[in-house]
């Protein structure tokens, strides 16, 4: 990892920090997890837009910066409730319908405006038959009602690791790309500000690790 990393203003009480500390561990040793890009990453508070290929990426993205990380959960991971709580222990924003939920977005603004760092999403579902669907504007509107920055962030070996419908993780290696952070501009439109995150995100995904291809 960059220097970066040794910005740890990790918030939390006893319980989130050992968790965190436990399911790093376990990721780097177990499917050898690296981080790059942490020189990217603003000052809070910021938006990190991740690629979502896998049920577990909240836990790879929650470990892999040195901030607190609020993420958008969706109810459904109820139905695996080993992740479901270990995403608890991170203090999420749980919503019904993605961005669309009201009530989820005026929550996210509210973190944001204390300061919080947040993770969403912008793909709204995981997607597994290309490395990037259709992104929802719904991020670009926060970061723009916001005025907060968004991060690309890049996911690799999510997909091999968990796949869906997999009873148990698999071999692979964990790659954590972190792209420079995108601001948004003055009158610019969630549309605008959607497509130039895909081209960023696709800019991050098209350099897959070495590592990634020989998994």
């Amino acid at each position: 990892m960059s220097a970066r990393a040794d910005r740890v203003r990790i918030k939390g009480g006893p319980g989130y920090r050992l968790v965190r500390g436990l399911v790093r561990i376990i990721l780097c040793v177990g499917w050898r997890l690296r981080v790059t890009g942490l020189e990217h990453l603003p000052d809070p508070p910021y938006i990190l837009a991740a690629n979502h290929s896998s049920e577990v990426d909240p836990l790879i993205l929650g470990v892999s910066v040195p901030d607190h990380v609020v993420f958008l959960v969706s109810r459904h991971l109820e139905q695996l409730p080993i992740v479901f709580r270990l995403i608890r222990a991170f203090d999420p924003v749980f919503v019904r319908r993605g961005l669309a939920d009201v009530a989820s977005v005026r929550a996210t603004l509210g973190r944001l405006a204390q300061g919080e760092v947040v993770a969403i999403y912008p793909e709204g579902k995981v997607v597994q038959d290309s490395s990037l669907g259709p992104l929802h504007e719904g991020l670009a509107f926060i970061a723009i009602r916001a005025a907060v920055p968004i991060v690309p962030v890049a996911i690799f070996g999510a997909l091999q690791m968990f796949p869906l419908g997999a009873r148990w993780p698999r071999s692979s290696h964990l790659t954590v790309k972190i792209g420079p952070p995108l601001i948004p501009r003055a009158g610019e439109s969630a549309r605008s500000l959607t497509a130039r995150l895909r081209d960023s995100l696709l800019g991050l995904l098209a350099d897959v690790p070495r590592r990634a291809q020989s998994v």
